[in-house]
């Protein structure tokens, strides 16, 4: 089994254990690291993820997978948190973030840049409205978008 097909199997067997914790999957991902294989299922939910949801999680996800014996070489299963800078993807992240400073990088410029900042006002799925720091407002094209994250301050 490629490793494209493996991981759908994994999404579709593990899909049911993240609904009834109502977690969701942020990225997953199966690739050869430093120590072997390497799988690893990025997780979020909307109060946030905890160290002890990601433990649970993987206890279940790990005896869901070894029964199902879906990956048969030798792996690590990994269950993390995206972390404070996760990336904004998904209609979902988006609307999780409005009220928020954001930072977003576009593949070509707009407004005369590339790269905005300001808090997120709206999203829908074919843009996002930005207030910019200076008072006005963006409005950037969803497929405009090469990244996007929370503007985290130190």
């Amino acid at each position: 089994m490629d490793e494209n097909t493996a991981l759908e199997k994994v999404r579709e067997l593990t899909a049911q254990a993240l609904s009834e914790s109502r977690i969701e999957l942020v990225d997953l991902t199966y690739r050869r690291e430093s120590g072997g294989m390497v799988l690893r299922f990025t997780v979020d939910k909307g109060s946030g993820i905890s160290i002890g949801d990601c433990g649970n999680l993987s206890r279940k996800i790990g005896n869901i997978l070894d029964e199902a014996n879906v990956i048969e070489e030798h792996y690590t299963l990994e269950v993390q948190s995206p972390g404070l800078d996760r990336r904004l993807v998904t209609t979902g992240d988006f609307e999780r973030a409005i009220g928020k400073e954001v930072e977003v990088y576009t593949y070509g410029p707009l407004a005369g840049t590339r790269e905005h900042s300001g808090k997120l006002k709206w999203v829908n799925e074919d843009k996002i409205e930005m207030e910019t720091p200076a008072g006005g407002e963006i409005i950037i094209p969803r497929p405009m978008i090469a990244k996007a994250k929370l503007y985290v301050k130190f």
